[in-house]
């Protein structure tokens, strides 16, 4: 059997995975109900998927008002989930996002990520949309979501920054949990699942908690495959 160098094979999965970006881009995906894994990602059809041009807060994350600390990344979270809860939605992708795929996606309510920056509750990207950086600044006059006080930008937040360390209420809060399944299927689930309060976490089986579904996922930790529905 002939031996396929490191580099050469790198090379092929580099160009496997343009090739295969490069034919997503533009598809269209269509489903009657979504759910929404943290501020800026929804679960389509069992898959996630980013929302194009928008960053939210982790769901791990706290943002600051004032002197109180408040949970600035699951509000955002459940502030999506109210977005797509009894509605058909449609998704354009647009790339991918940190090995996820990206997309426009839209409603009965309009652009959802719009609505959330609208809401305060996500920052723009610079490969957004003009509208979204109007939506944006008007947010943020208006000092709704996370422009009410001081927070981390999430692209920060994620590389380990973190506001300053206050009596109230953690810096952070890990309440995504890592369920071991029959068979031994690693299966994650987040707050907005409609089954959430069910699951409970065996540490002495191997079981844990996350701080974010991205940290879930590169654990190798998946999702089982019931779209969050709680209302």
């Amino acid at each position: 059997m002939q031996r396929v160098k490191k580099g050469a094979l790198r090379a092929v999965l580099v160009s496997a995975t343009f090739l295969w970006s490069l034919h997503s881009y533009g598809q269209v995906l269509t489903g009657t109900e979504a759910g929404a894994l943290d501020g800026d990602t929804i679960e389509l059809n069992g898959e996630p998927i980013r929302l194009f041009g928008i960053d939210a807060p982790e769901l791990g994350q706290t943002c600051l008002n004032g002197k109180k600390r408040w949970r600035c990344g699951l509000e955002a979270a459940f502030t999506l989930h109210r977005q797509l809860v009894d509605e058909p939605i449609e998704c354009t992708i647009q790339g991918n996002r940190n090995e996820v795929r990206e997309a426009s996606c839209t409603n009965a309510r309009g652009d959802v990520a719009e609505v959330m920056i609208t809401k305060g509750f996500a920052q723009t990207l610079d490969s957004s949309f003009p509208s979204y950086s109007a939506a944006e600044r008007a947010a943020r006059s208006a000092r709704l979501g996370i422009w009410r006080g001081e927070f981390v930008p999430p692209r920060d937040w994620r590389a380990g920054k973190r506001l300053p360390h206050l009596d109230d209420a953690p810096v952070q809060v890990c309440d995504i949990k890592g369920s071991i399944a029959a068979g031994g299927r690693r299966i994650y689930v987040v707050p907005t699942d409609k089954h959430y309060d069910t699951v409970e976490i065996d540490t002495d089986k191997g079981e844990r908690m996350f701080c974010s579904d991205d940290e879930a996922r590169l654990a190798g930790w998946q999702r089982d495959g019931r779209t969050s529905k709680r209302q």
